[in-house]
């Protein structure tokens, strides 16, 4: 069963982001927010970004696809709560064309799980042991150049605790 709805979810993401149809809702996100991270358990600040955040499923299925730029400061947060709790979270690379680091944020803020460098272009199915309250997504290369890390918080109005 579980596998189904991950198909179901999949084809609804290869549904939006492949659509020919006009949409009204812009091809990204028009709502920034600041966010932080902290270092497990200090106040001291690893990262700090401005992320522009998937507040539809049309802004969800669209990601970062097409784009050939993020700034440095800049990053992507994918609101899960928009997809049923009954369905599996996957993400992919398809029409991403930079690499991206890829940071599972669980319901109380804490990176549980991180997929470096996924490659530009894929369509492999990424996914975390278990279901994310959030998903990040910054430049390639910057969870090692910082030294992010499992155990680490992220702090952000879309999870309530900034």
């Amino acid at each position: 069963m579980k596998l189904i709805k991950f198909f179901v979810f999949a084809l609804l993401m290869i549904t939006v982001a492949c659509s020919d149809e006009k949409s009204e809702e812009p091809a990204q996100s028009n709502n920034t927010q600041s966010l932080v991270i902290y270092e497990q358990d200090t106040s001291k600040v690893r990262k700090g970004y401005f992320v522009e955040v998937a507040e539809t499923r049309a802004t969800m299925a669209k990601g970062l696809m097409g784009r050939n730029h993020l700034d440095a400061d800049s990053g992507f947060i994918f609101n899960v709560d928009l997809i049923p709790s009954d369905m599996e979270i996957a993400m992919w690379m398809k029409n991403t064309l930079i690499p991206l680091d890829m940071i599972f944020i669980d319901k109380n803020g804490k990176i549980y799980y991180i997929y470096e460098n996924a490659e530009p272009l894929s369509t492999k199915a990424i996914m975390a042991p278990s279901r994310p309250r959030a998903v990040l997504e910054v430049n390639g290369g910057q969870v090692k150049e910082f030294g992010i890390q499992i155990g680490d918080t992220i702090k952000t109005p879309i999870l309530g605790n900034m």
